[in-house]
């Protein structure tokens, strides 16, 4: 008998070689809180596809996107044993996907970023929301910019790493390594943020060390503010939303040069979230228009 648990723990470790230490750690927590307590102590040879669905349907407290996320990992762990020819095939290939609805997106309005900018206090998160609306990096790629990332002369950012509370890493995919040019709106700012230490990173904690994540911004400014301003809340991941439909709303860029500013590897992220998002708004839709002239 070969308990279940024996090729949850290979597939971690097997892991280990492969992923990043942030998603390892959503694995291992996936593999320890969700499926271990059912699974574990089972000879993975008896688990049949009713015991997995009985498994799926018995989870009430997250959503169908976190469903898949750990049916992903469950299949990964079956996969291991279908290898070693300890299992004839994997019980997860039978089972049907949750369906899962991408929610909308709810980018802020001109209005309301201007009432966020200037409800800033704290000088290092009004760098950050600056570079965050300015030019819709992600979180850990700001505070993860160094002195050396930034050119004056070419009045570009280079996007080489980000940092989260794992350390610090290359960004998200190879495509995120990129150059984001400094618009006039965001060049002060970033002169500010530049002459604002010695240190050779750009964000800095009270203790001079870069930070590890952004709760500190989240927590003590960005939720009382929107609270304060009376904005409905949306993460703080919601700025890079904000960029991106902005961007092409006024025409500003295209499809495939916003990827680019963004950091993906093509424009289907773009076209399937948001162009999408632009196309169904018809507040300012021309009805005035002559279609056959």
């Amino acid at each position: 008998m070969t308990k279940f648990s024996h090729y949850s723990s290979l597939f971690l470790d097997f892991k280990k070689h492969e992923l990043k230490n942030s998603t390892l750690d959503k694995y291992t927590n996936i593999v320890k809180n969700r499926v271990n307590p059912f699974f574990g102590d089972k000879n993975i040879a008896d688990i049949k596809v009713s015991d997995v669905k009985k498994w799926l349907y018995g989870i009430d407290d997250v959503g169908s996107k976190s469903k898949r996320h750990y049916l992903g990992v469950l299949s990964g762990i079956f996969q291991e044993a279908l290898y070693d020819e300890v299992i004839e095939k994997n019980p997860v290939k039978l089972v049907r996907l949750p369906k899962y609805d991408k929610p909308d997106i709810k980018p802020f309005n001109s209005d309301e970023v201007q009432k966020i900018m200037n409800n800033v206090d704290d000088n290092n998160f009004k760098y950050y929301l600056a570079i965050a609306f300015y030019t819709g990096m992600r979180s850990g790629e700001i505070i993860g910019l160094k002195k050396e990332d930034i050119d004056f002369v070419t009045k570009t950012i280079k996007v080489k790493r980000s940092r989260n509370k794992f350390g610090e890493n290359t960004p998200k995919t190879k495509g995120s390594i990129r150059e984001i040019p400094i618009i006039q709106l965001l060049e002060p700012f970033i002169h500010e943020l530049y002459n604002l230490h010695d240190n050779e990173y750009l964000f800095i904690t009270q203790y001079k060390k870069p930070y590890k994540d952004t709760n500190v911004f989240v927590n003590r400014f960005w939720i009382p503010s929107l609270k304060e301003l009376d904005i409905e809340y949306r993460r703080p991941y919601n700025t890079r939303h904000t960029y991106a439909t902005n961007m092409l709303y006024n025409d500003l860029v295209s499809p495939v040069q916003l990827a680019q500013l963004l950091g993906h590897a093509n424009t289907q992220m773009v076209y399937e979230v948001y162009v999408n998002y632009i196309e169904s708004n018809y507040k300012d839709f021309d009805r005035s228009m002559s279609i056959y002239k």
